[in-house]
């Protein structure tokens, strides 16, 4: 599947590492959700690219200690990000995400490829600010 997703980058790829953190220690959504008290559904939303919920740092505070991580930076993006709100249009794999785990080698499957990212132009930020910009729009 194809979509095309309007969000700030920052939180794009805090999404893509907490599901990577999560899978790398060995925990399904449903647990991460009750050690954090929220729901399975809320944790399901943050993973998931095609949704708009995002965690806040209190919720990454609570994430991190959930799947035993040593420092935030393994839920942080690795470098500083240039863009604020970008177009992303993305091809998500058909994968269940909800308990999957690390393959043979200890790798945790790609669900998804960045086709292409674009920062948005001032007219485009303005729709996206005033909330008139859709969020995710499904290409094929």
């Amino acid at each position: 599947m194809i979509v095309e997703i309007v969000t700030a980058e920052i939180d794009f790829q805090i999404k893509e590492n907490i599901r990577y953190a999560r899978i790398k220690a060995g925990i399904d959504q449903v647990t991460l959700a009750q050690r954090i008290g929220v729901s399975e559904g809320y944790i399901g939303g943050i993973e998931n690219p095609k949704d708009s919920a995002k965690a806040n740092i209190r919720l990454l505070s609570r994430i991190a200690v959930a799947l035993g991580l040593d420092s935030y930076s393994e839920i942080m993006p690795k470098e500083i990000i240039e863009n604020d709100i970008v177009r992303l249009r993305l091809d998500l794999f058909n994968i269940n995400t909800r308990s999957q785990v690390v393959d043979a080698n200890g790798n945790v499957p790609e669900r998804l490829k960045v086709l292409s990212k674009v920062k948005l132009s001032e007219k485009e930020y303005q729709f996206f600010k005033d909330r008139k910009q859709a969020y995710c729009t499904i290409i094929e």
